[in-house]
């Protein structure tokens, strides 16, 4: 206890007064019960306000006298507060509650009390949803004391559904056991964040349906909820819970009819999942005669506008089994299914006018009409199969089509803006878990499954270390036939080791101190702003691998929260609580990880829960989130040699140092260390492989990344095209923190790529950041202008690749980077293929309805002649002229 605080105890307090008094400002909690018991409504009135000014005095404190104080302050206020509003707030409070008193001792100081009273207390309680949530268990004694009806708010709720499972029982058990099961089971379809245990707690869904059979709960309800709770979507583990439930109701024929139109609404915007269950549904219901053709026509319509191949495919197929069945359905169906000529997808455009083709003969006049006014809508190829098919009724429509209007301006289609996934937690069972890590050393898997399974290993080796190396025994020894197969011996691999490998050969017992010395030493040695990419998993593997045997971590505080790699701070203050109590010490490597990863929105209360830690981690984040985080630091653009001795120019990125990591170990120093290409050259060359994986390093300073990025894709710009590195340009767009010039140099080397495939990341990139606001259209436009100048960017390719773009819908956002591209692009002299982004531009403005001349343009399309890039010139004149 800090010598500097003092409680003291008022002159005259009477002897019960005092005494509770002294055992409060002594810590002995488990005397204060009995001593405010015998107190009178008078005596609590006199010494609440003295317990208020004692808990002032315990805010900034935090060791063990003052944790034990807090304990007792919290049951002696709660009873000495004669009020149940009062008490509740004083229950509620966040310097007090997190000590994680004994709920049954709460009660015992509110003895005497009466049962309404202690009722409204809970109630109270349970309208502060982060109180509710993990103050649960006081609410329910507080409510089984009472007698009263349990509330029914979302944080109690949720603060149930955690601690349902009881100690040595079953789900299946603890929900019949439950007394609040026939309240709350009701309300988890209906709080947002609920649900979340019937994925991953094993057995809930089937206790669900159990207990459903017992009688003890409404097939009925369970059946509407869940359908109620798919139809709203929401996160992807959620909803694969109540899917789950679904399938352990295993719903009958009659139950599935009843409920028709709930399974067709799920269709349009459901989660994939959602929806292709649904069309399981409704392809069965189609099969026993028990589906309306107008719901048919209904879903196929939703399905046919979603973008995932495999909803769209799946409607075609239940379409042509429709009309193979009853052809007399043909006329109805048909149509519907030609809505697939407007499709994206060209293999999907082909299989629609493939049923087309192949139910033709059954349909009338009219409907082959109406097929032939869908067929302009085909890519050219698929049309000139239309032609061929319908070409009577083709040519009946164009004359038909004579004078029609000009197509009116349209507004951009551009994705919803991509949500971040929250990573699973650790897997339930080594053989899970071995099975992972085995498909993630071959190569197949992502940056949060990696993730994911180093913390597994982590977590399982703490439980039970035998069982995970009896698991990984086949994974390790698959691993070392290659490399016998790759290298010959395995001292050679060393240096080759995969991060998450290291960390299995650890846990095998089989990475020697020496080993793990050589992989530290790598990533700490020589270490410049571009190989920190490599190091930083390395160096974290190492200290893992080398805490294993000795002082092994029962989790890891770097694992993210979401699939950008970016960490809730709530969640890594709760980590270090854990960490505290339990007395372990973070790997260096694995909490400096952590900090570079937390968001950059931090609730007020995660700064406050981190106020509380008491360790020198604790201290160290709560100054962390006290002081905002990791700054950005000062980036600008700088235009030099593509390397020293190059005769080629690029436009590049040099950042600052971030202030206050200078004295950070390495990697880390480098990582967040000054870049300057230009003016202080890296001794590597800077031309490195990319990988999405190097954003999750720091998910919310992505102007860092990129910054270090941009000579790799300038120099592969110079070469064949920016190549697979172009993977990186989606995770660049999903990242956190300002989109500056470094993003915008980035995406415009991407949009010169050469292949179709690669195209397509850098369209997914600029559209994403379109949609999430950061898209500085002006800047990415004149990004493209210079590049094109200095012969870094191909007109023709990056031409293809923002086409790509506008077939989106995206032509007004398309159309603001070239109207401020080309200008400059038009000044001088004009680049090769200039004609391609000129016609591109054209086809955006005229879709979009552009309007303000461009004198540059004007300019080029008063010359005479009529080639191409005149012509496209007067087209683009020719709208913008136009009044607004």
């Amino acid at each position: 206890m800090s010598e500097s605080i003092t409680y003291d105890i008022p002159d005259g307090a009477t002897g019960g007064l005092r005494e509770l008094l002294d055992a409060v400002r002594a810590g002995r909690d488990e005397a204060v019960p009995e001593l405010v018991g015998v107190l009178t409504d008078a005596e609590r009135r006199t010494c609440l306000p003295v317990l208020k000014s004692w808990r002032t005095n315990t805010s900034n404190n935090v060791d063990d006298g003052h944790l034990a104080i807090r304990a007792a302050l919290l049951l002696a206020g709660a009873g000495c507060c004669t009020g149940a509003a009062a008490a509740a707030q004083w229950l509620a409070d966040a310097e007090l509650r997190w000590v994680n008193c004994d709920p049954s001792r709460v009660l015992e100081a509110l003895s005497g009390r009466a049962p309404e009273w202690l009722g409204q207390v809970a109630h109270r309680l349970a309208e502060r949803r982060t109180v509710a949530e993990e103050e649960y268990p006081l609410i329910a004694q507080l409510v089984s004391a009472a007698g009263c009806e349990p509330p029914t708010t979302d944080g109690f709720v949720l603060g149930w559904e955690v601690h349902v499972p009881g100690d040595g029982m079953t789900i299946k058990d603890s929900l019949r056991d439950d007394p609040f099961l026939t309240v709350m089971i009701p309300r988890l379809f209906e709080v947002p964040e609920a649900g979340s245990y019937l994925q991953y707690a094993h057995g809930w869904p089937e206790a669900l349906a159990g207990l459903a059979e017992e009688g003890l709960l409404s097939r009925e309800m369970l059946i509407d909820g869940c359908l109620s709770r798919l139809l709203r979507g929401g996160r992807l583990g959620i909803v694969k819970g109540f899917l789950a439930l679904l399938t352990a109701l295993d719903l009958t024929e009659d139950e599935r009819a009843a409920h028709t139109l709930t399974w067709v609404r799920m269709v349009p915007n459901t989660p994939a999942l959602t929806a292709g269950r649904a069309q399981e549904v409704l392809a069965g219901l189609d099969e026993a005669g028990r589906l309306e053709s107008e719901h048919l026509v209904e879903a196929s319509r939703a399905a046919l506008f979603r973008p995932e191949k495999k909803i769209v495919r799946a409607q075609l197929a239940m379409l042509d089994k429709a009309m193979r069945r009853e052809r007399s359905r043909t006329d109805e169906l048909l149509p519907v299914a030609a809505e697939a000529f407007g499709h994206e997808e060209h293999s999907l455009q082909e299989r629609s006018l493939a049923l087309a083709v192949r139910h033709r003969k059954h349909a009338s006049g009219a409907v082959l009409a109406e097929l032939a006014a869908s067929a302009p809508q085909l890519a050219p190829d698929l049309r000139t199969r239309a032609d061929e098919v319908f070409g009577d009724a083709i040519a009946g429509n164009a004359v038909a089509g004579e004078g029609t209007d000009a197509p009116a301006a349209e507004s951009d289609t551009l994705p919803p803006v991509p949500s971040a996934e929250r990573l699973e937690p650790a897997h339930r069972t080594c053989a899970e878990l071995a099975e992972e890590v085995g498909a993630l050393l071959r190569g197949h898997g992502t940056q949060s499954q990696q993730e994911r399974a180093l913390n597994g290993l982590v977590v399982h080796a703490h439980a039970d270390l035998a069982a995970l190396r009896a698991a990984l025994e086949p994974v390790v020894a698959q691993q070392r036939r290659a490399e016998r197969r790759e290298l010959g011996y395995r001292s050679a691999a060393i240096q080759g080791w995969h991060w998450l490998y290291c960390v299995v050969l650890s846990v095998m017992g089989t990475a020697s101190a020496n080993d793990l010395g050589f992989i530290s030493r790598q990533a700490q040695d020589n270490q410049c702003p571009h190989s920190a990419f490599r190091s930083v998993p390395r160096i974290r593997a190492a200290e893992i691998g080398a805490r294993m045997s000795d002082d092994p971590l029962p989790f890891l505080l770097a694992t993210p929260t979401w699939s950008t790699g970016t960490i809730d701070p709530s969640e890594l203050v709760e980590r270090l609580v854990v960490y505290e109590r339990s007395g372990t010490e973070p790997g260096q490597a694995d909490f400096d990880q952590a900090l570079l990863r937390l968001d950059r929105e931090v609730p007020p209360e995660a700064r406050a829960a981190a106020a509380k830690l008491t360790s020198p981690a604790g201290r160290r984040l709560a100054a962390w989130l006290a002081s905002g985080g990791l700054p950005d630091p000062a980036v600008s653009r700088t235009t030099g040699p593509l390397r020293p001795g190059s005769p080629h120019t690029a436009v590049l990125v040099r950042t600052e140092a971030v202030p206050g990591y200078e004295d950070r170990p390495e990697p880390f120093r480098s990582l967040l260390g000054a870049h300057d290409p230009v003016g202080s050259p890296c001794t590597c060359g800077g031309d490195v492989e990319c990988s999405p994986d190097d954003f999750a390093l720091l998910p919310q300073h992505r102007e860092i990344i990129a910054g270090r990025m941009l000579l790799t894709f300038a120099g592969l710009t110079e070469r064949e095209g920016v190549g697979g590195d172009a993977r990186v340009l989606p995770a660049l767009a999903e990242s956190g923190g300002p989109a500056g010039p470094a993003t915008h140099l980035l995406l415009a080397y991407g949009l010169g790529a050469r292949r179709v495939e690669e195209q397509l990341f850098a369209v997914d990139a600029m559209l994403v950041l379109a949609a999430r606001g950061q898209l500085d259209t002006d800047q990415l436009g004149l990004e493209i202008a210079e590049l094109t100048h200095l012969r870094r960017l191909k007109p023709q390719r990056f031409a293809a690749t923002l086409r790509e773009a506008a077939g989106t819908g995206a032509h007004a956002t398309v159309w603001a980077v070239l109207s401020a591209a080309i200008p400059l692009l038009l000044r001088g002299e004009a680049p090769h293929g200039l004609t391609a982004v000129l016609t591109v531009a054209a086809e955006c403005a005229e879709r979009c309805g552009a309007r303000g001349a461009i004198q540059e343009v004007n300019e080029v399309a008063a010359r005479s002649g009529s080639s191409q890039l005149v012509r496209q010139a007067r087209r683009i004149r020719s709208v913008t002229a136009q009044q607004p």
